[in-house]
């Protein structure tokens, strides 16, 4: 992964200029992405964006959680959530997710239960 490339992107994503506050989301980001890899070695650029996207998620919901409210540009907070910051940082990340689908590994799980009452032999018959 390319680290100047991975911070110029989270500057253009998060809107806001890379400083040292930001490190330690960048480098948790890039720690992610190296997880979900299915190659260690991929030197796909896909993967720069993947780890901004992330880390750029990661920053708006600290500033969500800090801040606890969304603000518009003329200051009114801003009543319909789908058009949150964070709802389109998630989106932006989970775009990223689709596009390297191919290079990283399946990041959807199916969990299957019983209700108590089933049984879960034929002894009962």
């Amino acid at each position: 992964m390319d680290s100047t490339k991975i911070k110029n992107l989270f500057t253009l994503f998060s809107g806001e200029e890379y400083t040292q506050k930001h490190s330690p989301i960048v480098q948790l980001a890039v720690t992610e992405t190296e997880k979900i890899l299915r190659d260690p070695e991929t030197l796909d650029e896909r993967v720069d964006f993947l780890c901004a996207a992330a880390a750029n998620y990661r920053w708006q919901q600290i500033c969500s959680a800090h801040d606890r409210s969304e603000y518009t540009y003329a200051g009114k907070t801003s009543a319909d959530s789908k058009y949150s910051v964070l709802t389109f940082a998630e989106n932006l990340m989970r775009d990223y997710y689709n596009l390297c689908a191919d290079i990283i590994k399946p990041q959807n799980f199916i969990f299957m239960g019983f209700s108590a009452g089933e049984a879960l032999d034929d002894t009962h018959s």
